[in-house]
C-alpha cells in the first residue's frame, strides 16, 4: 500500500513513529498520525487543520492527558478497556497528583526483588522492565492500519493516483472508533464538518 504514498505522506507516517517514541508509546495509534500530519501545517489536508486553530502541540497534550506519557505502564489497548469499564485515566492521573505531587505516575518505581519472585509491579506494561525504550518495532494499532486504507480509498475515490498527507487527514476524519472520536471532541472538531472543509479546500486547490 506504502508504494503509492508521496514523500510528504511517508515522511508523516515516520513521524507518526516519531511521536509514539516521544510519548513512551510501544503502539503507533490514529493520535501519532495526527500530531505528525500537523506538524506539517503547510500540507494540503493539515494546512485546513492549521487554519481551524489544530496544532501539534495542542493534540499532543490532548493524547497525554487521554494515555500518559508511557510512564504508567499502561499501553493503548489496556487504557480502551479500563475507558470501556468507566476509568477515567485522566481523572486518576489527576487525583493522582493531587495527593502525590506533579508526575506521581510518571515515576519508574524501584526494581522488584527477584528473590521474591516478582516479575513485575506494572501489570499492564508490556514487554516487562527489561523493554528497553526506542528501540524495536512499534506496531500499528488496527484503527491507525484502518484509518491508512481509508486514506487509499480517499485517494480512489477523488482519482488521484498518490495518496497524500491530505488523503491521510481525510481517513483520519472518517475513523469511526470510540478513541479517534473521543480525541477529535477534546479538540473541538467535528470529523464531518472538518471533512467537508478539507474536500472544499482540495477542490479549490485543483
Amino acid at each position: 500500500m506504502f508504494e503509492r504514498f508521496t514523500r510528504q505522506a511517508r515522511a508523516a507516517v515516520v513521524g507518526a513513529q516519531q511521536e509514539a517514541r516521544g510519548l513512551g508509546h510501544d503502539w503507533i495509534g490514529t493520535e501519532h498520525l495526527l500530531i505528525a500530519l500537523l506538524r506539517r501545517p503547510d500540507e494540503p489536508g493539515a494546512a485546513t487543520l492549521a487554519r481551524l486553530g489544530l496544532d501539534a502541540e495542542s493534540a499532543r497534550t490532548a493524547v497525554e492527558r487521554m494515555t500518559g506519557r508511557g510512564g504508567d505502564g499502561v499501553g493503548e489497548e489496556d487504557a480502551e478497556a479500563l475507558r470501556a469499564l468507566g476509568i477515567d485515566l485522566e481523572e486518576v492521573r489527576r487525583r493522582a497528583e493531587g495527593a502525590f505531587g506533579p508526575g506521581a505516575l510518571d515515576r519508574v518505581p524501584e526494581p522488584p526483588d527477584e528473590r521474591r519472585g516478582l516479575r513485575s509491579v506494572l501489570p499492564f506494561r508490556r514487554g516487562g522492565r527489561n523493554r528497553r525504550r526506542g528501540q524495536g518495532h512499534i506496531p500499528f494499532t488496527p484503527r491507525a492500519k484502518k484509518a491508512l486504507e481509508l486514506a487509499l480509498r480517499e485517494a480512489l475515490a477523488l482519482k488521484d493516483r498518490h495518496v497524500g498527507c491530505e488523503h491521510v487527514v481525510l481517513g483520519l476524519l472518517r475513523s469511526d472508533d470510540r478513541f479517534t472520536g473521543d480525541l477529535f471532541a477534546r479538540l473541538g472538531v467535528d470529523p464531518k464538518a472538518v471533512r467537508s472543509r478539507v474536500v472544499a479546500d482540495l477542490r479549490r486547490a485543483a
